[in-house]
C-alpha cells in the first residue's frame, strides 16, 4: 500500500510491520550461530554479521553500542558472561522476523 504525502513523497507500508519480534531465546541462538570460530566469544566482526542477519540498518553502529552496553570487562568482545546483556540490548531495539 502506498500513500502520497503533502510534498509528493511516497510512503510504503508493508505487512512485515506486523511481523513478530524476535524472542530473547531466538536472539541468543542467532548470536551464537555467528560464533564462527567456536571460542564462545563474539568478536566485533561476528556481532556485525549477526546484527546484519537480524535486520539492522547500521550493524557496525549496533556493534559499537552493544559493546558499550554489554562488554563489562572492556576486552572488545562478548563472552558467555556478557551474552545476556547483549541479548537484552538487541531485544529492546525490537528487531522483527523477516
Amino acid at each position: 500500500m502506498a500513500l502520497v504525502g503533502s510534498m509528493g513523497l511516497h510512503f510504503h507500508f508493508h505487512k512485515d510491520a506486523e511481523a513478530p519480534r524476535f524472542t530473547k531465546a531466538q536472539l541468543e541462538k542467532i548470536f551464537m550461530k555467528f560464533d564462527t570460530n567456536g571460542d564462545k566469544c563474539l568478536s566485533r566482526a561476528e556481532m556485525k554479521k549477526a546484527f546484519d542477519d537480524i535486520g539492522s540498518h547500521y550493524p557496525a553502529f549496533r556493534v559499537w553500542r552493544a559493546l558499550k552496553y554489554a562488554d563489562a570487562n572492556g576486552d572488545g568482545q562478548i563472552d558467555m558472561q556478557e551474552l545476556d546483556d547483549l541479548v537484552y540490548y538487541a531485544h529492546k531495539i525490537g528487531y522483527k522476523m523477516k
